[in-house]
């Protein structure tokens, strides 16, 4: 199933299937929440199908198979754990099946996502095929950024980016996958994105957000009690509430500067300006820099006391 934002860039895809001009790298840029592997799973789908150029008949034993998740000539690679490097073996196995001959007398097609989790061995494994590809295969490349991508590979691929869609767009259609209104403020913390917003409000993370946003805007205000309530919330949801106090802050930081207009807590403007009334603008910027720092560090060291280091954090809103 394909997203209303991703039609643009399928209708380009299926021309050039139809032109037999699809590059044999395709790199799709987008971000998380995108539905980016769907449309990647269309164009693999596609090509691999028995009977259409341009479009999965659904009814080949090509389709069939993928749509059962067995077709032999369709290879996705992926990190062992979520949030780990593909390493130089994953990348050396897809150099194998690019050489294979097709199980079913057609192409084969190779999928890497994320190509930008590529560790630099792996990309370097991977650049030769890319020089020289075999005839018949197909690689698609997923990639949150660029940044983290070598210029090498991105100069062997054909970059094609996926649009987020615009902010009354998502809205709407958010809105119709869960029959509710919805919040602008949800779609911003998501940065716009539409399935990441859904999953937002599906897993009940809204409810818990406005929890911690109220418990956190009564710890701001001098005596600064409930230190430990506002520690337990961020704690129980996770490095996500982090990111989200990090938000908050950052937009209590442009009421003081007077970009109010520009703000991501948008229906909740009254606290943001009672805690920008409360606390110093020195006080804001070091506690941004410094939440987004704690947050890198408990991603990259899951290992580490959560709790003591979020408390140890919040102490810094308190007068020495």
């Amino acid at each position: 199933m394909l997203y209303p934002w991703q039609e643009p860039v399928w209708q380009n895809w299926q021309q050039l299937l139809r032109q037999g001009r699809l590059h044999h790298a395709i790199l799709l840029v987008a971000p998380g929440g995108s539905g980016r592997e769907a449309l990647a799973k269309q164009l693999a789908k596609t090509v691999l199908c028995q009977q259409s150029e341009t479009e999965p008949c659904g009814l080949c034993h090509g389709c069939q198979l993928f749509a059962a998740g067995t077709h032999p000539d369709f290879h996705a690679v992926a990190p062992v754990q979520a949030g780990k490097q593909i390493g130089v073996d994953a990348i050396r196995q897809c150099n194998r099946w690019a050489t294979e001959t097709s199980q079913l007398a057609g192409q084969r097609v190779i999928m890497i996502d994320p190509a930008d989790h590529m560790g630099e061995s792996a990309a370097n494994a991977l650049l030769k095929t890319l020089e020289e590809p075999p005839s018949g295969c197909q690689f698609i490349l997923l990639a949150h950024s660029l940044d983290r991508l070598l210029p090498t590979i991105t100069s062997r691929c054909n970059q094609w980016r996926l649009p987020t869609p615009d902010e009354s767009q998502t809205q709407r259609w958010v809105e119709q996958q869960l029959m509710q209104s919805v919040k602008r403020e949800a779609i911003r913390l998501n940065s716009g994105s539409p399935l990441a917003t859904v999953a937002f409000i599906e897993q009940g993370q809204d409810i818990r957000y406005g929890k911690l946003l109220a418990a956190f805007s009564e710890f701001a205000k001098p005596p600064h009690l409930g230190l430990y309530e506002v520690a337990g919330l961020c704690t129980a949801e996770g490095s996500i509430s982090l990111k989200w106090l990090s938000y908050f802050l950052v937009d209590c930081i442009k009421l003081q500067q007077g970009a109010g207009s520009h703000l991501i807590h948008c229906e909740s403007v009254g606290l943001v300006q009672a805690v920008a009334g409360q606390l110093s603008p020195a006080v804001l910027l070091r506690q941004v820099h410094q939440v987004n720092a704690l947050q890198r560090q408990l991603e990259t060291h899951p290992g580490l006391n959560e709790e003591l280091l979020i408390v140890n954090w919040l102490t810094g809103f308190m007068p020495a």
